[in-house]
C-alpha cells in the first residue's frame, strides 16, 4: 500500500505565491465590495464592469503605463486588466473623465445599467485594497483626465 506524502524537498522559493493561490477568493472578495459600492445585487454585474473600466483604461493609457498598473494588481485582476491587450493598442485620446465614463458604458451596455459612479468606485475599490505603495502607483500612472477621480 503506498501513502501519499507532502513534499519536504521543495525549496520554499518553489512554493505558490499567496496571491496566486488565493487569487480566486480574492477576486470574488473584489467583485462583493465593489458590488456593495456600487449598489448592485451580484458579483455578476460588478465584475464586468469592473473589467470594462480596465479595459478602457488600458487603452487609454501608453504601454508602460499599462505595464505599471498590471504590475500592483492582484494576479487574477493583472490577467483581466491584460487580457487581449496589444502592445498597438493606445493610447486613444482622452479628452475628459466624461468622456471615458461613456466609452466605459459603451462596453457594458448590452448587458448591465449605467452605474455613473462607475469609475470612480472602481478606483475606490483599488484604492482600498492595494498596499498604499500599490495604489499610489497606480494613481500616479493614471491620464490626467482621470487623476481627479482617484480618491483622497
Amino acid at each position: 500500500m503506498f501513502t501519499i506524502s507532502p513534499r519536504l524537498d521543495i525549496p520554499h522559493h518553489m512554493a505558490h505565491p499567496y496571491d496566486i493561490e488565493h487569487a480566486s477568493d480574492l477576486h470574488v472578495e473584489w467583485c462583493r465590495d465593489l458590488a456593495e459600492k456600487m449598489d448592485v445585487r451580484t458579483t455578476h454585474q460588478s465584475g464586468p464592469q469592473m473589467r470594462a473600466v480596465m479595459h478602457e483604461l488600458r487603452r487609454s493609457l501608453p504601454a508602460e503605463s499599462v505595464i505599471e498598473i498590471a504590475n500592483q494588481l492582484p494576479a487574477l485582476e493583472r490577467g483581466i486588466f491584460l487580457q487581449d491587450w496589444r502592445l498597438d493598442e493606445g493610447p486613444v485620446p482622452l479628452p475628459d473623465a466624461d468622456t471615458f465614463r461613456d466609452r466605459v458604458y459603451q462596453r457594458v451596455k448590452a448587458h448591465h445599467f449605467r452605474v455613473p459612479s462607475l469609475v470612480e468606485d472602481v478606483f475606490w475599490l483599488w484604492n482600498q485594497k492595494l498596499e498604499l505603495q500599490k495604489a499610489a502607483k497606480v494613481a500616479q500612472a493614471l491620464p490626467s483626465a482621470l487623476k481627479p477621480l482617484w480618491p483622497v
